[in-house]
């Protein structure tokens, strides 16, 4: 599993109120910004990088 895949889990994990999460762009996925929109929180991902090639 990547660390996208297992940030819903663990985020649904908790009952606490969480603010804000932040990571790398291997975040970057509905998932992860679904999850993070439930839980009412501020999400500070950066995009995933593409190589693009000619």
């Amino acid at each position: 599993m990547t660390d996208g895949e297992v940030l819903p889990n663990l985020l649904k994990q908790t009952y606490r109120k969480i603010n804000e999460t932040s990571g790398d762009g291997v975040y970057d996925t509905k998932q992860c910004y679904k999850t993070v929109h439930i839980k009412q929180a501020v999400s500070i991902i950066p995009p995933k990088k593409t190589i693009f090639r000619k």
